[in-house]
Protein backbone atom coordinates (compact mmCIF):
# COMPACT_ATOMS: atom_id res chain seq x y z
CA UNK A 1 0.00 0.00 0.00
CA UNK A 2 2.90 2.39 0.74
CA UNK A 3 5.44 1.04 -1.56
CA UNK A 4 6.19 4.71 -2.58
CA UNK A 5 7.90 5.17 0.36
CA UNK A 6 10.39 2.46 0.17
CA UNK A 7 13.06 4.86 -1.03
CA UNK A 8 13.54 5.93 2.88
CA UNK A 9 16.48 4.05 4.70
CA UNK A 10 15.43 1.79 7.82
CA UNK A 11 11.35 2.29 6.72
CA UNK A 12 10.66 -0.47 7.13
CA UNK A 13 11.18 -0.38 11.12
CA UNK A 14 8.39 1.47 11.55
CA UNK A 15 4.64 0.99 11.12
CA UNK A 16 2.72 3.12 8.78
CA UNK A 17 -0.49 4.39 11.18
CA UNK A 18 -2.06 6.27 8.59
CA UNK A 19 -1.79 9.04 5.61
CA UNK A 20 -2.52 12.43 7.12
CA UNK A 21 -4.68 14.69 4.26
CA UNK A 22 -5.19 17.72 6.07
CA UNK A 23 -2.54 20.93 5.65
CA UNK A 24 -1.72 22.59 2.21
CA UNK A 25 1.63 22.39 1.86
CA UNK A 26 1.54 19.91 -1.02
CA UNK A 27 3.68 17.55 0.97
CA UNK A 28 3.17 13.71 1.60
CA UNK A 29 2.30 13.27 5.17
CA UNK A 30 2.07 10.36 7.47
CA UNK A 31 1.34 8.90 11.17
CA UNK A 32 4.58 6.24 11.70
CA UNK A 33 5.00 4.17 14.84
CA UNK A 34 8.14 2.49 16.53
CA UNK A 35 8.28 0.12 19.55
CA UNK A 36 5.34 2.72 21.01
CA UNK A 37 6.32 6.05 20.30
CA UNK A 38 4.33 7.70 17.07
CA UNK A 39 6.16 9.88 14.29
CA UNK A 40 5.70 12.43 11.76
CA UNK A 41 6.86 11.43 8.41
CA UNK A 42 7.15 14.10 5.21
CA UNK A 43 7.32 13.49 1.82
CA UNK A 44 8.28 16.03 -0.99
CA UNK A 45 9.81 17.33 -4.07
CA UNK A 46 13.46 17.68 -3.69
CA UNK A 47 12.91 21.56 -5.19
CA UNK A 48 12.01 22.25 -1.53
CA UNK A 49 14.50 19.97 -0.06
CA UNK A 50 16.58 23.11 1.37
CA UNK A 51 13.50 25.03 2.98
CA UNK A 52 12.15 21.78 4.39
CA UNK A 53 15.99 21.24 5.31
CA UNK A 54 15.70 24.63 7.04
CA UNK A 55 12.49 23.55 9.06
CA UNK A 56 13.80 20.60 9.97
CA UNK A 57 17.25 22.39 11.82
CA UNK A 58 14.77 24.78 13.01
CA UNK A 59 13.69 22.32 15.56
CA UNK A 60 17.07 21.70 17.22
CA UNK A 61 16.57 24.83 18.84
CA UNK A 62 14.15 22.92 20.87
CA UNK A 63 15.51 19.90 22.15
CA UNK A 64 16.70 20.14 25.54
CA UNK A 65 13.88 22.69 26.11
CA UNK A 66 10.25 22.28 27.65
CA UNK A 67 8.48 23.50 24.69
CA UNK A 68 5.93 20.78 23.66
CA UNK A 69 6.75 20.70 19.84
CA UNK A 70 8.25 18.55 17.21
CA UNK A 71 12.21 17.03 17.69
CA UNK A 72 14.03 16.09 14.81
CA UNK A 73 14.48 12.76 14.02
CA UNK A 74 15.89 12.13 10.14
CA UNK A 75 16.16 14.13 7.34
CA UNK A 76 17.18 12.98 3.67
CA UNK A 77 17.06 13.98 -0.42
CA UNK A 78 17.01 10.82 -2.30
CA UNK A 79 16.56 11.63 -6.09
CA UNK A 80 14.04 13.75 -6.62
CA UNK A 81 12.32 13.57 -3.00
CA UNK A 82 12.95 14.46 0.01
CA UNK A 83 11.49 12.79 3.41
CA UNK A 84 11.27 14.52 7.24
CA UNK A 85 10.61 12.19 10.16
CA UNK A 86 10.09 14.32 13.25
CA UNK A 87 8.58 13.29 16.76
CA UNK A 88 4.64 13.19 16.58
CA UNK A 89 2.91 15.91 18.94
CA UNK A 90 -0.06 14.46 19.90
CA UNK A 91 -3.16 16.88 19.89
CA UNK A 92 -6.57 18.41 18.45
CA UNK A 93 -5.79 21.41 16.43
CA UNK A 94 -7.27 24.42 18.04
CA UNK A 95 -9.51 25.63 15.02
CA UNK A 96 -11.38 22.33 15.46
CA UNK A 97 -11.55 22.76 19.45
CA UNK A 98 -13.21 26.24 19.21
CA UNK A 99 -15.50 25.57 16.28
CA UNK A 100 -16.71 22.86 17.92
CA UNK A 101 -18.87 24.87 20.46
CA UNK A 102 -18.12 28.91 19.76
CA UNK A 103 -19.83 29.63 22.49
CA UNK A 104 -17.68 28.83 25.68
CA UNK A 105 -14.96 30.74 27.12
CA UNK A 106 -11.00 29.98 25.75
CA UNK A 107 -9.54 32.28 27.77
CA UNK A 108 -7.82 29.60 29.52
CA UNK A 109 -6.51 27.58 26.29
CA UNK A 110 -5.29 31.45 24.85
CA UNK A 111 -3.17 31.51 27.90
CA UNK A 112 -1.45 28.20 26.91
CA UNK A 113 -0.85 29.34 23.57
CA UNK A 114 0.51 32.41 24.54
CA UNK A 115 3.06 31.38 27.38
CA UNK A 116 4.06 28.35 24.83
CA UNK A 117 4.74 30.97 22.09
CA UNK A 118 6.75 32.84 24.94
CA UNK A 119 9.30 30.10 25.32
CA UNK A 120 9.63 29.04 21.73
CA UNK A 121 10.72 32.98 21.10
CA UNK A 122 12.76 32.73 24.41
CA UNK A 123 15.15 29.72 23.15
CA UNK A 124 15.22 30.98 19.38
CA UNK A 125 16.69 34.80 20.23
CA UNK A 126 18.85 35.80 17.59
CA UNK A 127 21.47 38.60 17.16
CA UNK A 128 20.17 41.47 14.68
CA UNK A 129 21.41 39.73 11.63
CA UNK A 130 18.60 41.24 9.28
CA UNK A 131 17.40 44.96 8.98
CA UNK A 132 13.52 44.02 9.94
CA UNK A 133 12.47 47.63 9.41
CA UNK A 134 13.60 47.53 5.74
CA UNK A 135 11.61 44.15 5.16
CA UNK A 136 8.82 45.34 6.99
CA UNK A 137 8.74 49.18 4.74
CA UNK A 138 9.47 47.14 1.08
CA UNK A 139 6.96 43.78 2.22
CA UNK A 140 4.56 47.09 2.90
CA UNK A 141 5.09 48.83 -0.47
CA UNK A 142 4.93 45.94 -2.96
CA UNK A 143 1.59 44.79 -1.25
CA UNK A 144 -0.09 48.19 -1.27
CA UNK A 145 1.63 48.76 -5.19
CA UNK A 146 -0.19 45.29 -6.06
CA UNK A 147 -3.00 45.92 -4.42
CA UNK A 148 -3.68 49.13 -5.77
CA UNK A 149 -2.89 47.77 -9.47
CA UNK A 150 -5.81 45.39 -8.69
CA UNK A 151 -7.79 48.53 -8.07
CA UNK A 152 -8.50 47.28 -4.75
CA UNK A 153 -10.12 50.19 -2.58
CA UNK A 154 -9.38 48.79 0.76
CA UNK A 155 -5.90 49.86 0.94
CA UNK A 156 -6.92 53.80 -0.45
CA UNK A 157 -7.70 54.53 3.57
CA UNK A 158 -7.02 54.87 7.12
CA UNK A 159 -5.36 52.11 7.58
CA UNK A 160 -2.39 52.50 4.87
CA UNK A 161 -1.92 56.10 6.97
CA UNK A 162 -1.32 54.58 9.93
CA UNK A 163 0.69 51.83 8.36
CA UNK A 164 3.43 54.29 6.90
CA UNK A 165 3.10 57.19 9.13
CA UNK A 166 4.33 54.04 12.12
CA UNK A 167 7.01 52.39 10.21
CA UNK A 168 9.78 53.42 12.91
CA UNK A 169 7.62 51.61 15.34
CA UNK A 170 9.84 48.05 14.02
CA UNK A 171 13.28 50.02 14.16
CA UNK A 172 14.98 47.91 16.50
CA UNK A 173 13.29 45.45 17.14
CA UNK A 174 14.40 42.47 18.69
CA UNK A 175 14.75 38.96 16.13
CA UNK A 176 14.37 35.64 16.81
CA UNK A 177 13.96 32.43 14.52
CA UNK A 178 10.37 32.92 13.75
CA UNK A 179 8.00 29.80 13.65
CA UNK A 180 6.26 31.44 10.50
CA UNK A 181 2.90 30.41 10.96
CA UNK A 182 1.36 30.30 14.56
CA UNK A 183 -2.02 29.99 13.29
CA UNK A 184 -4.81 28.46 14.98
CA UNK A 185 -4.27 24.76 12.53
CA UNK A 186 -0.70 24.21 13.96
CA UNK A 187 -1.14 24.60 17.40
CA UNK A 188 -2.84 21.86 19.31
CA UNK A 189 -4.10 20.91 22.70
CA UNK A 190 -4.37 17.09 23.87
CA UNK A 191 -6.65 15.03 25.83
CA UNK A 192 -4.86 16.32 29.05
CA UNK A 193 -4.97 19.76 28.25
CA UNK A 194 -1.23 19.78 26.89
CA UNK A 195 -0.60 22.53 24.32
CA UNK A 196 1.73 22.01 21.75
CA UNK A 197 3.09 23.77 18.10
CA UNK A 198 3.42 21.94 14.66
CA UNK A 199 4.44 22.66 11.49
CA UNK A 200 6.95 25.43 11.18
CA UNK A 201 6.64 27.03 8.10
CA UNK A 202 10.77 28.65 6.66
CA UNK A 203 13.23 30.18 8.37
CA UNK A 204 12.62 33.91 8.92
CA UNK A 205 14.15 35.57 11.78
CA UNK A 206 11.76 38.65 12.39
CA UNK A 207 10.40 40.62 15.31
CA UNK A 208 8.14 37.99 17.88
CA UNK A 209 5.45 40.07 17.67
CA UNK A 210 4.92 39.72 14.16
CA UNK A 211 3.66 36.15 15.24
CA UNK A 212 0.56 37.52 16.73
CA UNK A 213 -0.74 38.36 13.51
CA UNK A 214 -1.92 34.91 12.47
CA UNK A 215 -4.80 35.79 15.82
CA UNK A 216 -6.11 37.96 13.62
CA UNK A 217 -8.23 34.39 12.44
CA UNK A 218 -9.50 33.25 15.73
CA UNK A 219 -10.62 36.71 16.08
CA UNK A 220 -14.06 35.85 13.93
CA UNK A 221 -14.82 32.58 16.51
CA UNK A 222 -13.05 33.43 19.91
CA UNK A 223 -12.15 36.98 21.48
CA UNK A 224 -11.93 34.88 24.54
CA UNK A 225 -8.99 33.00 23.10
CA UNK A 226 -7.34 36.03 21.26
CA UNK A 227 -6.86 38.17 25.08
CA UNK A 228 -5.72 34.71 26.44
CA UNK A 229 -2.90 34.78 24.09
CA UNK A 230 -1.54 37.87 24.58
CA UNK A 231 -1.94 37.72 28.87
CA UNK A 232 0.25 34.40 28.55
CA UNK A 233 2.79 36.08 26.53
CA UNK A 234 3.17 38.84 28.72
CA UNK A 235 3.57 39.95 32.03
CA UNK A 236 2.36 43.15 32.03
CA UNK A 237 1.43 43.73 28.23
CA UNK A 238 3.33 47.14 27.15
CA UNK A 239 1.90 50.09 25.90
CA UNK A 240 4.19 49.55 22.61
CA UNK A 241 2.58 45.87 21.69
CA UNK A 242 -0.66 47.65 20.79
CA UNK A 243 1.15 50.21 18.83
CA UNK A 244 3.19 47.52 16.85
CA UNK A 245 0.11 45.05 16.51
CA UNK A 246 -1.72 47.46 14.93
CA UNK A 247 0.74 48.29 12.05
CA UNK A 248 1.14 44.35 11.46
CA UNK A 249 -2.37 44.10 11.64
CA UNK A 250 -2.57 46.18 8.69
CA UNK A 251 -0.01 44.15 6.78
CA UNK A 252 -1.34 40.87 7.51
CA UNK A 253 -4.85 41.79 6.41
CA UNK A 254 -3.38 43.56 2.96
CA UNK A 255 -1.05 40.37 2.67
CA UNK A 256 -4.28 38.32 2.97
CA UNK A 257 -5.77 40.09 -0.07
CA UNK A 258 -3.17 38.93 -2.51
CA UNK A 259 -2.64 35.27 -0.67
CA UNK A 260 -4.07 32.92 -3.57
CA UNK A 261 -5.34 30.33 -0.77
CA UNK A 262 -8.55 29.44 -3.54
CA UNK A 263 -10.81 31.95 -2.23
CA UNK A 264 -12.50 34.97 -4.17
CA UNK A 265 -11.42 38.15 -4.09
CA UNK A 266 -14.43 39.47 -2.39
CA UNK A 267 -14.06 36.69 0.06
CA UNK A 268 -10.74 38.02 1.04
CA UNK A 269 -11.76 41.77 0.99
CA UNK A 270 -14.58 40.27 3.53
CA UNK A 271 -11.66 38.64 5.85
CA UNK A 272 -9.64 41.67 5.46
CA UNK A 273 -11.72 44.52 6.02
CA UNK A 274 -13.29 42.33 9.49
CA UNK A 275 -9.26 42.02 10.66
CA UNK A 276 -9.09 46.03 10.01
CA UNK A 277 -12.17 47.28 12.01
CA UNK A 278 -10.75 45.22 15.06
CA UNK A 279 -9.28 49.28 15.04
CA UNK A 280 -12.64 50.57 14.37
CA UNK A 281 -14.41 52.03 11.28
CA UNK A 282 -12.24 54.52 10.71
CA UNK A 283 -8.82 52.31 12.17
CA UNK A 284 -8.34 55.25 14.88
CA UNK A 285 -8.69 52.89 18.10
CA UNK A 286 -5.62 53.04 19.86
CA UNK A 287 -6.58 49.70 21.34
CA UNK A 288 -8.99 47.18 19.64
CA UNK A 289 -12.27 46.52 20.41
CA UNK A 290 -11.83 42.81 21.35
CA UNK A 291 -9.48 43.54 23.93
CA UNK A 292 -11.80 47.30 25.12
CA UNK A 293 -14.80 45.53 25.28
CA UNK A 294 -13.40 42.79 27.83
CA UNK A 295 -13.33 43.51 30.96
CA UNK A 296 -9.36 42.90 31.09
CA UNK A 297 -6.97 45.09 32.20
CA UNK A 298 -5.79 46.76 28.87
CA UNK A 299 -2.48 48.13 30.31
Amino acid sequence: MFANLNFIPHIEEYVIVKKINKGCSGDEKYQLEKEGRFYLLRVGDSSNAAIKYKEFQHLRLYVDTDVNTHRPVDFGVIGNRFYSIVTWVDGTTIMEVVKRDVTKDYYDLGKKAGAELRKLHQYSYMENKVDWYLIIKQRAEHIIKVCRSRNIELVNGYATEYLFNNLELVKGRQNVLLHGDFHWINCVVSDEGRFGIIDFAGDTEGDPWYEFGAMLWILAWSESFANGQIDGYFDDVPLKFWEVFKLYTVLYAYEHLNFDNGQSLESRIKNSTRMLEIFGDDYKEDIPLFRKNSKLKVL
